[in-house]
């Protein structure tokens, strides 16, 4: 697993296409290239009505493998969704 040595973002899947994701990050959109292994595990998620994918800071390629219990990433999810009850915790309610 690679080291978190920059801050990332939350980006929203908008399109996925065999080679590249377009992901929308404060109302810009970027395409990112992807591997084959994460276009798989993409197609796979892309089919929930709104999917945030982790981007690297300079809005170049995509970070699927921060571990679930990163404090970054749960700031961000917070961050996006603007809410009052943890990210953290709705996920593990399954909301």
């Amino acid at each position: 697993m690679r080291p978190l040595d920059r801050p990332f973002t939350m980006g929203q899947l908008l399109t996925l296409q065999p080679e590249n994701v377009t992901v929308l990050i404060y109302g810009k959109r970027y395409d990112i290239p992807i591997p084959i292994s994460e276009h798989q595990l993409l197609t796979a998620i892309a089919q929930d009505e709104i999917v945030l994918l982790p981007v690297n800071f300079e809005r170049t390629r995509l970070l699927l493998d921060i571990p679930e219990t990163s404090p970054h990433l749960e700031r961000e999810l917070n961050d996006f969704a603007d809410s009052d009850e943890s990210v953290t915790d709705l996920l593990k309610e399954g909301v």
